[in-house]
């Protein structure tokens, strides 16, 4: 049977110490009949991580729905920006919460709230959101968070690390501006007036580009159509072919 490593830069980054595990880790990325890239980048990961890159890759970028069924939804705000994704340290959400308030920009987070490893976390955001306009809409099916971000002035991800913020492209495809920290592959693979990246734990430059994007409201079509570019009606016949 056919092996391939998906992700490679999240298996690159895994904490495989040394010795016998390391040594294992990397005989599956030599063996791999076919390593999936997201970025050229990633074959340079590998090989900085296991001394020896694989044997065959070739670069596939993550894709999105291009179509999702329609879901009626009934904001409770006119004008909003939108977070979603897990409520935890890696997504900064209480850094985005922090930032909207700053600047008044009622945000509606979508997305489950962490396990006991972040309970204290999970406290300080439900304990500022007290005190916030913003709302926590909890994990929500795909549709409605499509029919969410159709209207949403801002799509918003603040994250420490991403391979690609598909949420940000799905924000894009949908119409709405977006706002994401400068990490993964995401600035190499999406463009267009819209679109505005901070570093990653920058509270201005998070309260820079949110107010920014704010302001300027749901971008033309430019932004949509590169994110198109990334939709699985485009990229999934690359992905058969590079399967074989």
């Amino acid at each position: 049977a056919a092996r391939w490593v998906r992700d490679p830069m999240r298996f690159a980054s895994l904490r495989w110490g040394s010795g016998d595990l390391a040594e294992r880790a990397a005989g599956l990325v030599r063996s791999s009949d076919l390593v999936l890239l997201s970025h050229a980048r990633e074959e340079q990961a590998l090989e900085a991580a296991f001394g020896a890159g694989p044997t065959a890759a070739v670069v596939v970028p993550p894709a999105v729905p291009g179509v999702v069924p329609p879901s009626a939804v009934d904001p409770p705000f006119a004008a909003f920006a939108l977070c979603v994704g897990r409520i935890e340290p890696l997504k900064n959400s209480l850094g985005v919460l922090e930032a909207a308030d700053a600047l008044g920009v009622p945000v509606l987070f979508v997305g489950a709230l962490p396990g006991l490893r972040h309970a204290g976390y999970a406290r300080r955001f439900l304990s500022r959101l007290e005190r916030s306009p913003s709302l926590h809409l909890g994990p929500l099916p795909s549709p409605e968070v499509s029919a969410l971000m159709r209207r949403a002035r801002v799509g918003v991800l603040a994250s420490w690390t991403e391979v690609m913020g598909r949420v940000s492209v799905e924000a894009a495809l949908e119409g709405a501006a977006v706002v994401a920290s400068d990490v993964g592959f995401l600035p190499d693979l999406l463009s267009g007036p819209g679109l505005t990246f901070f570093p990653p734990g920058d509270d201005a430059g998070l309260r820079a580009a949110l107010g920014t994007a704010w302001a300027q409201g749901r971008p033309d079509g430019e932004l949509a159509a590169s994110a198109r570019a990334l939709t699985w009606e485009v990229v999934g016949p690359r992905l058969l072919h590079a399967l074989g």
